[in-house]
């Protein structure tokens, strides 16, 4: 399974994950970093509005995605039961 590691931009300040996460396709990882910047856009605000940012990459240091930290943020709704995104437990 590709490992894939999360990045937070604030600024000019940049936090590397060190560890990553596995996931078995791009999707998941996509997913992630959306719950994430959702996440990040509820418990910290000045991340809001364009000023952070959460780039994935992968093994080889390739950025395979990139998505800015917003309330607007959402997963992508699964087909099916009547277009409800999933919800994690807080």
């Amino acid at each position: 399974m590709p490992r894939f590691y999360f990045d937070l931009f604030f600024d000019r300040f940049v936090v590397l994950d060190p560890g990553g996460m596995l996931f078995e396709h791009r999707a998941g990882a996509k997913a992630a970093a959306s719950e994430m910047a959702r996440h990040l856009a509820i418990v910290r605000g000045e991340l809001r509005n364009g000023r952070g940012w959460i780039r994935v990459r992968d093994i080889r240091r390739n950025e395979v995605h990139r998505l800015t930290i917003d309330l607007d943020t959402r997963l992508d709704a699964p087909r099916g039961k009547a277009g409800r995104a999933p919800i994690a437990a807080e």
